[in-house]
């Protein structure tokens, strides 16, 4: 059985994704609720980040790639004819696998996307930067270095500025894809800690492979395997009493 959140502000429906010929993801449906970690779990190359790059349009630029079903964002389809998909990132952000800051400097970075989307006043963008680098708990290591090169910042504190250079565009859903796989575990703990504060002011869907960061940062879990959404629900119940045989395997680790 499915379970499926009465309050969401981001759902999927009857959503199928081909490579040409190729199925990724198939007949997938999900309600993502407010305010809240939704964790995708599941082996390699079962769908989950195809799905994920679905939710704000990513795949658009991916040749061959064909999707169907509908996707909502609130009250709108994101796929339909007036939905501009630059627009559509503000709301939904994507953070990815391996950090990618801008050759730029610190300030630079978080300042990009605010500044391509109209704000040209010094002052604004300055509150806007320092905002989001509180936001992702790295305020206090770069304040005193903002013009720098993010380039020279650790792994981990280039993970936490993409972050923030997310957060900046005021979005209201994040989208993280396998944040903190490239990362030591100090910096690990830093990604999970941020994510939880996050999900104060953001809906965030998550993808990894690490069962034990599922198990401690998220409110609900979906289990995908070779395409399929197998199983939805509190992550509580899905770790402690999973409904499908596959799903406990997977949890238990006899496959991945």
């Amino acid at each position: 059985m499915v379970f499926l959140p009465t309050h969401s502000i981001l759902s999927a429906e009857g959503v199928t994704v081909a490579y040409g010929d190729k199925l990724a993801v198939q007949n997938i449906n999900l309600k993502f609720p407010d305010q809240a970690i939704t964790a995708l779990i599941g082996p390699s190359g079962c769908g989950k980040s195809t799905f994920l790059r679905c939710l704000n349009r990513m795949n658009d630029s991916i040749a061959h790639c064909q999707i169907t079903g509908k996707i909502h964002y609130r009250d709108i389809e994101i796929h339909s004819p007036e939905v501009n998909a630059f627009e559509l990132r503000k709301q939904i952000g994507m953070v990815f696998q391996k950090p990618n800051p801008f050759a730029k400097s610190i300030y630079k970075n978080v300042a990009y996307g605010p500044a391509h989307h109209g704000v040209k006043k010094k002052k604004e963008l300055d509150e806007i930067v320092e905002t989001a680098l509180r936001k992702a708990a790295l305020w206090d290591e770069v304040k005193d270095k903002l013009h720098s090169s993010a380039l020279s910042l650790s792994g981990g504190q280039q993970q936490r500025l993409c972050i923030a250079r997310a957060i900046a565009l005021k979005p209201q859903v994040l989208l993280l894809d396998e944040p903190a796989s490239a990362l030591d575990p100090i910096s690990t703990r830093k990604i999970e800690e941020l994510m939880c504060e996050l999900k104060k002011e953001y809906t965030i869907i998550v993808v990894t492979h690490n069962m034990q960061q599922a198990a401690r940062i998220s409110d609900y879990t979906a289990f995908f395997y070779m395409g399929n959404l197998v199983e939805f629900g509190a992550t509580e119940e899905i770790f402690t009493t999973p409904q499908d045989e596959r799903t406990a395997g997977y949890i238990a680790g006899n496959f991945g």
